[in-house]
């Protein structure tokens, strides 16, 4: 045995006991952080992140309903949407648009102009409040606005459209339809009355007003952004303040109501139109088409609004 490879067996030999230790320590280590990474994940407290509860369903009886959110960056949000593309007549919701005119036609109607009202508006269908009007008086086209928008007076939207005739004022109307893209809108007067002994969807549409709530809501848009005087909810008279059905909707303590428009027919049944605004700019407007009743139209924006408020 040469001396070179008896050195090289002794060097093992003495090296087994180190290498004993360092894997006989490694391996207690290694049990020692296990332990200790053991005995801190059990005594751990894991915090159960709860699920987010999903809304309740909405039941809308109304045949048509939309509700949509704008933020103040102008992207907008469908928070509800019911048939929102079908067909309806739209009785005095009407008058947004009737308004949308003559705003926009100043030069044929200052307001501080007096327009006489004539047997024809006189002979408009009443309303159930102050707005009926007796051929002769005299009234500015700034009262009459506002008779048609809060009081939704007959007798003064077509006033205003006799001003410059009432068949040139309603094209302009349908022209303005199709400039802001209202595809299945149509205006047959400037009142939103239903015409006498017909009945909508056993005669022509074009005899009366129809839109549809996407349209509707779109229309709204159009009078926020540039016309939203037109969203009346009040009107002082001598004293006496009233107040149209928009008035009748409890928004939460954070949510402040711009206004709206009601209607209502007996083909068209009960319209309401809202808007309304929260603390940090964003505009909730809301259409419901085709209530039950008048009283039902309430009811049932009430629900859409209570919905989108959970």
């Amino acid at each position: 045995m040469s001396r070179g490879f008896k050195i090289a067996l002794l060097s093992f030999v003495l090296s087994l006991p180190f290498w004993w230790g360092v894997n006989n320590f490694q391996g207690n280590l290694e049990k020692f952080f296990y332990a200790q990474i053991s005995d801190s994940v059990q005594t751990m407290t894991f915090v159960k992140i709860p699920k987010k509860t999903p809304k309740p369903d909405l039941n809308i009886e109304s045949k048509s309903a939309i509700s949509v959110k704008i933020t103040p960056a102008g992207k907008e949000r469908i928070l509800f949407n019911k048939n929102s593309a079908q067909v309806l007549p739209i009785a005095s919701l009407t008058k947004l648009m009737t308004a949308v005119i003559v705003l926009e036609n100043y030069s044929d109607y200052d307001f501080s102009k007096i327009l006489t009202i004539s047997r024809y508006a006189e002979s408009q269908d009443n309303v159930p409040n102050y707005g009926n009007l007796k051929a002769g008086d005299k009234y500015s086209v700034e009262k009459l606005i506002n008779l048609t928008l809060a009081y939704s007076s007959n007798d003064a939207a077509f006033a205003l459209a006799e001003n410059i005739g009432v068949e040139n004022f309603v094209e302009k109307m349908n022209q303005k339809s199709v400039e802001l893209n209202l595809n299945n809108t149509h205006f047959a007067n400037p009142t939103g009355l239903d015409p006498d002994g017909l009945y909508y969807g056993t005669t022509s549409q074009n005899s009366f007003n129809y839109s549809t709530a996407e349209d509707i809501y779109n229309l709204a848009k159009f009078i926020l952004n540039n016309h939203p005087s037109i969203f009346i909810t009040s009107l002082e008279e001598n004293g006496y303040k009233f107040e149209n059905g928009v008035s009748e909707i409890i928004l939460p303590e954070d949510k402040t109501m711009l206004g709206g428009k009601t209607g209502y027919t007996d083909e068209a049944g009960g319209c309401i139109l809202s808007c309304f605004y929260d603390k940090n700019g964003n505009y909730f407007i809301s259409v419901i088409l085709s209530a039950t009743s008048s009283k039902e139209r309430v009811v049932e924006i009430q629900k859409l609004v209570n919905w989108i408020n959970i």
